[in-house]
Formats: C-alpha cells, sequence, structure tokens
C-alpha cells in the first residue's frame, strides 16, 4: 500500500493553503511585481511547511503565515539590496510575444492597485506600511497586526494613522501637481 502525503502534510494542506491568495494580494501590493510576489509567496508556505510541526495551534494559521510572509517580504528587500547589478538583454525579436504579456494575476492586481497609489506605498517606511497593507489588503484586526508584528496594540494603531497621513500627503500633493501641470499648459 502506498500512502501520498503523511498526516501532517494532510493537516498542512487543509490549514494554510487556503491563504495563498491573500498571502499573494500582500506580497504583490508590497513587491509590485507578479514574480517576486510569487516566489514571496512560495517561500512564505516553504518556511512554514519546514517548521508545522512546531506550530502552536492556538494561534491563527493566517497570522502564523502573515508574520512569516513579512519576514519573507523583508528578507527579499535585504537580498535585493546586495543583488549584484546586471546587463539586461531587450532582444525582442528573438521573443515569443505571449512571453512579454503580463499573466491575468499581475493584470488583475495592476487594476487593484493604481500606479500613482503604488508609488506612494513603495515610499512609505517598512515600519507604517507593513501594518497599513495588513489592515487594508489583509483585512487583519488591530490585535492579529500586532501580533503578526510582536508590537503593542497601541504601536498599531499610531503606526496606521502616521501611514494613513503620509499616504494622504503624498497621494494629494501628487494630485495636486498633477492639476498644476494641467492649469500651467498653454492653451492653443
Amino acid at each position: 500500500m502506498i500512502q501520498t502525503k503523511q498526516p501532517a502534510e494532510d493537516d498542512f494542506d487543509k490549514l494554510a493553503l487556503q491563504y495563498a491568495e491573500q498571502l499573494y494580494r500582500l506580497a504583490f501590493a508590497r513587491v509590485g511585481n507578479a514574480a517576486d510576489a510569487e516566489d514571496i509567496v512560495q517561500e512564505t508556505y516553504l518556511k512554514a511547511f519546514k517548521n508545522f510541526p512546531t506550530f502552536r495551534h492556538e494561534t491563527s494559521v493566517k497570522n502564523w503565515l502573515s508574520k512569516i510572509l513579512v519576514n519573507s517580504i523583508r528578507d527579499h528587500f535585504r537580498k535585493s539590496g546586495r543583488a549584484v547589478e546586471t546587463v539586461k538583454f531587450d532582444d525582442s525579436a528573438e521573443l515569443d510575444e505571449r512571453v512579454s504579456e503580463p499573466g491575468a494575476d499581475e493584470l488583475l492586481c495592476h487594476c487593484e492597485i493604481h500606479p500613482e497609489l503604488m508609488k506612494a506605498l513603495s515610499s512609505l517606511p517598512e515600519q507604517l506600511l507593513a501594518p497599513l497593507l495588513l489592515r487594508e489588503i489583509d483585512d487583519a484586526s488591530y490585535e492579529e497586526i500586532a501580533q503578526i508584528l510582536d508590537v503593542p496594540k497601541g504601536t498599531v494603531m499610531s503606526r496606521l494613522f502616521r501611514a494613513r497621513s503620509l499616504l494622504r500627503k503624498k497621494l494629494t500633493g501628487a494630485r495636486d501637481a498633477q492639476e498644476g501641470l494641467t492649469r500651467a499648459k498653454p492653451k492653443l
């Protein structure tokens, strides 16, 4: 008799895989491209699977996975800061056109997040951005965010307030600058 999965694997699949889409949206909102978001989610699930035997079942699986994801995103940015620069090869005549087309998941995420918002989000400091994304994209409660980030609930509330204020300033400043350019154009 051949058994394909161990009971622990079945438990992990049942408990953890249901959050893949939420984790992907959170990762995509932070890194801004589908390939990196997929890699981060895959790395998150790999770390979670390896550590599943030590998982305390009194904590939320969603919060546990979100915490691993936030740490994986931090690792991603640390690694990308040390990445060796490469020369970009652009010979589109040899490439199949379908390869360069964005996938449905990337199109969906780009439709959900306006480019100006992505730019403003990426300019926020990590300590303000992480709670904001967990709250607005993952719909996590203040208590869940506090647990994921290992900070007090009051700190979460303060960081959310500061993140929203900074984001508002950046977005209204960009809008005002755009309106200024529109008004400054000479009429013919």
